[in-house]
């Protein structure tokens, strides 16, 4: 029996070797995007909690405790820490501080622009952890034995107050209950990284001058020993944890031991007095967990968009396979073989070609991975992927693999299992296929369109997403597959347009006067549907790589547009501590500011525990380069809107829902402890800068917002005897490319605090590199190309089968005297023809169903729908490579078959034989 298989497989040995690419190819892709989604799933964790993450996810642990107390506190903070942590290896920083000194006054007043007659200058000791500091000028200071008490200066400070190691000896009050002390700078220092994590245990953030009610100085580095001589103040420690080893198995424990570890190290008695512990872990795993839902349902989507474009290529390959195989599995069944042998003959060969596929899919998923990560957008995010299959995610990759081989065999030998044999003739056959005629292609669309509503109807914009009873959310498998059914709707449809487009064609053709034409129009209305496989294959490959490719441009865009209206402008200021009367000068002066708008924001409580955003912003600056996409608001028509009254506002319509207004409207306005009566003057969809947070999303609280022109909003206070607000928030517009220099100028202050500087490239760039988004879109390239290469496979073997299966056909005609070049050309005719009709309504379906799934499905981080709303992008130089790569292969293969060279006396003989 061994040897008759092998005969058969030898016999049928192309069809067998298209059969064996395309399960080879399928269970590769799929084996590839399961490693894929776990291993970036893992990496992006572990990217999130080293990097953007690092502060949020560390442990900050406060006490006051005493000299001698301190080792025994760190334990105790090492070993909440490992708790905190579930067991990971902990770091422990500290930052010992005393309580504050008073700076000399001489020192204070030769500062330039020092307040007179006001309160001091501070500064204050600290024990810093050396490693997260560098010596850029003299020595470290050394323990105190007698004389002064010597100290290094932060280069900010030194900068300012013009100290160094050649300074005189400084003395320093303490604002406490202490005596004097004098100090001696040996050296001067800066931070590592001044992002590090470590600094947010000092109240200076590590930049060595702040100012607020004081201007405070320092910390001043000193030998830890020499903290008993000074007043005493906190402790603090930084844990941190080494996530390399996290996955994302680990993180309902993490988040539980996180969420309990800190209330049990506050009632440690080891920490003395005033103990304090928080982290934010619990939080950033909980941001994780969803980012992780929102890409592995993105991969899931194109995974069986993929699976039935690859399900249908095999069950192609397969019917052709059975076709060809017609005559010997009838004589088969003459010899006495029963229907159940053939079965198992069909088996064993589909399993020879699942073998193969099972062993090297996931051996092939590793370097795949690899690749994937290594272009696209995955590449600029600098994550590296663990690609090994000795890990959890490993085993996964090979049941997934040995499951999809079986699955392929399984639809290679399906055909062989349900279909009898009986003769073939050659009249026309049915203008539809049974099921079509049965209406299975309107019930198709039924659920295709009740998928689609349901994935629509979505109110909490957690796209395929849906919540447990717990809270929770998990991957809802209908909304996965609405995009698939949609797709196999539309695809289905196509076959009840080829009759009449077939018997259009033979109308055209009749009217020529070439045969090529007639004989390719009288073959196409004859047997419409002989054509319909790799036409479907085709449609299903065009609008999958359509489909991706719009989904990828798509999401790109809705980065930038989020980022624009989180941002507002290139540059916005949160809040300050310079002083009103030079906020003006100190903002318009930056480098590469071209004009500094000032803005109030501040709430309106509506009903229903509804709250609105009040924006009152000076429109003439701010609003000519507002950062709005034109669909949503147009600026000049804004700003003519504000101008048009002096207390006219443009309001959003969620402010319109919540309030009950309407343009027109005239309502009142808290602003600055008064109320201002403000006419709504025009609607939009959302302001840049305003609108719900997560929380209020999900509580249903936002209330909408309002914009006002802030000179309107001054003008009429000032007329009824009010005072103007101050300004809560600068807008900056920078020339191209200067938002950067601007912003660090501005972080560079000691009156102006970083986090307060918000600039819009820092923003889309963040979007942009986050793992978990950019991930699946590297994915989306990759099955693009894997349904082409399916889609050439599966015509190819359809098209040499035909003209196989009509090769006696075509000897006829030789023996009649057609010329060889008239043949070509009506077979050129007739796979143009189904190439033309394929690729134009994949394009239809593709362009389709991008702009109606596409919104649906792209979400952001948190699982919620983009605001501004997803704006479909079909990039046209994109599609049209993909549609030219996917019409070059059959393009070459209907070139190859028309030129070939066959003799018609042995097919003559052959047919008359049978």
């Amino acid at each position: 029996m061994t040897g008759f298989i092998f005969l058969r497989v030898r016999a049928h040995r192309l069809l067998l070797a298209a059969a064996l690419l395309a399960v080879l190819l399928t269970t590769a892709v799929l084996a590839t995007l399961t490693a894929f989604s776990g291993s970036i799933g893992d990496a992006a964790l572990r990217h999130s909690l080293r990097t953007r993450s690092a502060a949020q996810a560390s442990l900050a642990v406060g006490a006051q405790v005493a000299p001698g107390a301190r080792e025994s506190a760190e334990r105790a903070v090492r070993e909440g820490a490992r708790r905190t942590f579930d067991g990971l290896p902990v770091g422990i920083r500290s930052l010992a501080r005393s309580g504050p000194y008073a700076l000399p006054g001489a020192l204070s007043g030769a500062r330039k622009g020092a307040r007179k007659g006001g309160d001091p200058d501070l500064t204050h000791f600290a024990a810093l952890d050396r490693s997260r500091i560098r010596l850029t000028k003299g020595s470290w200071p050394s323990s105190y034995d007698k004389g002064p008490i010597e100290v290094a200066l932060p280069e900010a400070a030194a900068a300012r107050l013009k100290l160094g190691p050649d300074s005189a000896p400084l003395p320093l009050t303490d604002r406490l209950t202490g005596p004097k002390v004098t100090v001696k700078v040996t050296g001067v220092y800066r931070p590592a990284d001044p992002t590090d994590p470590y600094w947010q245990l000092d109240e200076l953030g590590g930049r060595g001058v702040r100012e607020s009610v004081f201007l405070t100085y320092g910390p001043l580095l000193a030998d830890p020993k020499d903290l008993g001589h000074v007043s005493a103040g906190r402790t603090q420690w930084l844990a941190t944890a080494d996530f390399d080893a996290v996955t994302t198995d680990r993180v309902g424990a993490l988040r539980s031991a996180a969420q309990d570890g800190p209330g049990a190290l506050a009632k440690s008695a080891s920490l003395g007095g005033s103990p304090s512990a928080s982290t934010s872990l619990p939080e950033v795993l909980d941001r994780a967990e969803r980012a992780l839902l929102v890409s592995r349902s993105t991969l899931l989507i194109v995974a069986l968009q993929l699976i039935m474009l690859a399900g249908y290529a095999l069950l192609l390959v397969a019917r052709l396979l059975g076709t060809e195989r017609g005559g010997e599995t009838a004589l088969l069944l003459a010899r006495g073989g029963s229907r159940g042998k053939v079965a198992r003959l069909a088996t064993v060969e589909a399993l020879l070609l699942a073998l193969p596929a099972a062993l090297l899919a996931p051996l092939l998923a590793g370097p795949l991975t690899g690749l994937l990560a290594g272009h696209g957008a995955l590449a600029r995010t600098g994550v590296r992927l663990d690609t090994s299959t000795g890990t959890s995610t490993g085993t996964e990759v090979w049941l997934i693999g040995v499951a999809t081989a079986l699955g392929c065999a399984l639809a290679v030998v399906a055909p062989a299992l349900s279909s009898g044999v009986g003769p073939l003739r050659g009249g026309r056959s049915a203008a539809l296929p049974a099921p079509l005629r049965a209406g299975a292609d309107v019930g198709l669309l039924v659920i295709a369109a009740v998928a689609y509503w349901q994935l629509d109807s979505r109110t909490s914009g957690a796209g395929a997403l849906s919540g447990d009873g717990a809270g929770g959310l998990g991957i809802d498998p209908l909304l996965v597959a609405a995009p698939a059914l949609a797709l196999l709707a539309g695809t289905v449809v196509t076959l009840r347009l080829l009759p009449p487009a077939a018997r259009l064609a033979e109308r055209r053709a009749a009217r020529g006067r070439g045969l090529p034409g007639a004989l390719a129009g009288w073959q196409l209305s004859r047997r419409p549907l002989r054509g319909a496989g790799p036409v479907l294959l085709l449609v299903l490959a065009v609008a999958l790589g359509l489909l991706a490719i719009g989904q990828g441009a798509s999401w790109d865009r809705s980065q930038e547009d989020q980022a624009d209206f989180r941002a507002g402008t290139q540059l916005r200021v949160l809040g300050s501590r310079v002083p009103e009367e030079r906020q003006a000068e100190v903002y318009g002066s930056l480098p590469g500011v071209r004009d500094a708008a000032p803005a109030v924001r501040s709430t309106m409580d509506l009903a229903d525990d509804r709250q609105a955003t009040v924006l009152a912003l000076d429109g003439a600056r701010a609003l000519p380069e507002l950062l709005i996409r034109e669909d949503r608001a147009d600026r000049a028509a804004l700003s003519d809107a504000l101008r048009s009254r002096q207390t006219g506002a443009v309001a959003t319509e969620q402010f319109l829902r919540s309030s009950g207004a309407a343009v027109g409207s005239r309502i009142d306005v808290p602003v600055t402890g008064s109320s201002l009566r403000v006419t709504i003057v025009e609607a939009v969809p959302e302001l840049p800068t305003t609108g719900a947070q997560k929380e209020t999303a999900d509580t249903g609280t936002d209330g909408g917002a309002l914009l006002l022109d802030l000179p309107g909003v001054n003008a009429a206070l000032r007329a009824n005897g009010g005072r103007p607000p101050a300004p809560t928030e600068w807008w900056l517009t920078t020339r191209p490319g200067a938002s950067a220099d601007a912003a660090a100028a501005l972080r560079a202050r000691p009156d102006i605090d970083p986090e307060q500087v918000l600039v819009r490239d820092e923003i889309a760039a963040e979007l942009r590199d986050d793992p978990l988004g950019a991930g699946p879109q590297s994915a989306l390239l990759a099955v693009a190309v894997a349904a082409a290469l399916l889609a050439a496979v599966g015509f190819a073997v359809s098209a040499a089968g035909s003209l196989r299966e009509r090769s006696a056909e075509f000897a006829v005609l030789r023996a009649l005297g057609a010329p060889r070049r008239q043949l070509a050309r009506m077979i050129a005719a007739e796979q143009g023809f189904l190439l033309a009709v394929a690729l134009l309504v994949g394009v239809a379906i593709g362009a389709f169903l991008t702009r109606a799934v596409v919104p649906l499905i792209v979400l952001t981080g948190d699982a919620g729908r983009p605001v501004p709303p997803v704006l479909v992008e079909l990039p046209l130089p994109q599609a049209a490579t993909l549609l030219a790569g996917i019409a070059a292969v059959p393009f070459a293969i209907t070139a190859a078959l028309s030129l070939s060279r066959g003799d018609p006396t042995v097919s003559l003989r052959h047919e008359g034989g049978n």
